[in-house]
């Protein structure tokens, strides 16, 4: 009852607070232009941005208050480490950050007095980057925390410099042989500098999430998790194709779960329709469970990732199918818009605007984007480390505008404030056009931005006749969501667990609302975690059935804005 009572304050809460942004908005539109709406983020990755004591994240903030923008994606977990103190894992080797010197807490605190969100950017499937066989170095070696991820669960043996396979090696694999051209290394489980743990190992998914929520409840003034390669490797191997499928996601133990779910043995050929779909729900699952479990610590966090967006864009429903993201990594992102464990979709859209084919692309990707948002939102991700600063002004206004059908994205964000532009020779997008553009400073590119000039005035960026006023000539409001301001759908989550407490794994799962009828179907993971998003507020039961086990939940009460945990176990244990 007391919860309920708190639900009901939330919603009324967030009605006025709606109705009150409506009224001042309309207000101001009396006084002057209305200031525009939208998200203008960097992401700020610690590889090439340092973030190791104060200094550091003043000059982070006040970089993006001299662009104008509002948001900074950064950058606290690389490679199974933590630029935060409050975590699970180790903090990064050979990393020079202040001692006592929480980086995240300060940039939290320094970016909200400037009016400027912070997300948590996290990779999440590339758990370390450096050759084991050598000694620890900046460069080199095995991560030297004992506990680290890649030490526990990397199945790396010293003596024989060897992946050892077996339960306890968390890592994804390709069966296809070790080639320096290729990129594979270390028995098929390094793919150039990178070891990716398989995420359809039960036991990898689920630290994944421990360290995830763990983040999530110790920074609960954070704006929002990023989630950055939430997918398989890519491999660059000739002969791989949509209908070849690619030799990836074969640790053993994911292998053994397919293999029992289909009554199948062996290992299943890449172009299995059902292992392609075994892989693709594997990194789905993990999206699901994040997005529940977080929203469940902090209804009002902004859960977001960074998508595949290679080559041409889908042009049409049936070629989404075809697209890389879908096929080669396996990376279902359109699935996770429409289901609505995304808040904020960002595909990596990087592309050159001097070369016609790259820009074509860049037009494709942004017009599927923008009318894929579904009950959600989308976010350009743009590649200014490819572009002049002139291409970079361009892409920025088309992924601004309107698509064919007239849906907007909410934002652009830059990748990345270490690399704003590059050097064009020949330059066909400057003023005037055919100019060799060197790579200039980021106070020239957050001048272009804001001014659409250089710092001193004398260099022309865009046009002033065809673009008398810069793109952030003013400063811009954070965009508000609904869902999360005024929610009017609920969500559940649980385990679907037998009475030893062994799980029903990849179990069909049917959520019945007990007030009209309706159901929705999904599916457990190998941890036996289920999920609803976006359920009517209302009296529900939970049903999942593996072969002949069925499990229920007992009856439970969903409430707008609030996640309800809703455990499955046998009929008779429900009370």
């Amino acid at each position: 009852m007391e919860k309920q009572k708190l639900v009901e304050i939330k919603q009324c809460r967030a009605i006025l607070f709606l109705l009150m942004l409506i009224a001042m908005t309309c207000f101001s539109t009396t006084l002057k232009a209305q200031t525009r709406t939208e998200y203008r983020a960097f992401w700020v990755d610690t590889f090439n941005t340092a973030l190791n004591n104060h200094d550091d994240v003043l000059t982070i903030v006040n970089n993006a208050k001299a662009a104008k923008a509002n948001a900074l994606f950064v950058q606290v977990r690389r490679r199974g480490d933590a630029w935060y103190l409050n975590s699970l894992e180790p903090k990064p080797d050979f990393t020079p950050i202040a001692a006592g010197f929480d980086p995240l807490a300060h940039l939290i605190t320094e970016a909200h007095t400037n009016g400027i969100e912070v997300h948590a950017f996290v990779i999440m499937g590339a758990v370390w980057n450096k050759n084991p066989t050598f000694a620890p170095s900046a460069t080199l070696g095995p991560p030297t925390n004992p506990h680290h991820v890649f030490n526990l669960h990397g199945g790396y043996d010293s003596v024989t410099m060897q992946i050892v396979p077996g339960p306890n090696n968390w890592l994804t694999r390709t069966l296809l042989p070790d080639s320096s051209a290729s990129g594979i290394g270390f028995q098929g489980h390094r793919f150039g500098s990178d070891f990716w743990l398989d995420f359809g190992h039960p036991d990898a998914e689920a630290y994944t999430v421990n360290v995830l929520t763990h983040l999530v409840r110790n920074y609960n003034d954070l704006d929002g998790l990023h989630l950055d390669r939430i997918r398989y490797p890519e491999l660059s191997v000739s002969g791989q194709t949509p209908s070849t499928g690619i030799n990836i996601g074969y640790n053993s133990t994911s292998v053994n779960r397919f293999n029992t779910r289909f009554e199948r043995s062996g290992n299943p050929a890449p172009n299995d329709p059902l292992w392609s779909q075994w892989r693709r729900d594997q990194v789905t699952n993990l999206v699901r469970r994040v997005y529940l479990n977080s929203i469940d610590i902090n209804p009002e966090l902004k859960i977001s990732a960074a998508l595949i967006a290679f080559g041409n864009g889908p042009t049409t429903e049936a070629s989404w199918n075809s697209a890389e993201s879908y096929w080669r990594v396996y990376q279902d992102w359109r699935a996770w818009t429409e289901e609505g464990i995304l808040d904020i979709a960002i595909p990596m859209n990087y592309k050159r605007e001097h070369i016609p084919l790259q820009a074509m692309q860049f037009a494709q990707w942004n017009e599927w984007t923008r009318n894929h948002q579904y009950n959600r939102a989308a976010m350009i991700g743009q590649g200014a480390f490819l572009n002049s600063i002139e291409g970079t002004l361009r892409q920025t206004r088309h992924a601004l505008d309107p698509s064919t059908a007239g849906n907007r994205s909410i934002g652009i964000i830059y990748f990345s404030m270490a690399t704003t532009n590059v050097a064009v020779t020949a330059n066909p997008l400057s003023i005037p056009p055919g100019q060799d553009t060197p790579a200039r400073s980021f106070a020239e590119f957050a001048s272009s931005l804001t001014t659409g000039k250089s710092v001193s005035g004398t260099t022309h960026y865009e046009d002033s006749t065809t673009n008398p006023t810069s793109i952030f000539s003013q400063t811009a409001n954070i965009p508000f969501f609904s869902w999360k301001v005024a929610p009017t759908k609920g969500h559940l989550m649980g385990f679907a667990k037998r009475a030893d407490n062994s799980v029903l794994d990849t179990a069909t799962v049917t959520i019945t609302n007990l007030d009209n009828g309706s159901t929705r179907t999904t599916a457990t993971d190998g941890g036996g975690f289920y999920g609803g998003v976006d359920l009517t507020p209302g009296h529900y039961i939970v049903k999942a059935v593996l072969n002949n086990e069925t499990l229920y939940s007992c009856g439970a009460d969903v409430s707008a804005g609030t996640v309800t945990t809703a455990d499955l176990q046998p009929v008779q244990l429900c009370r």
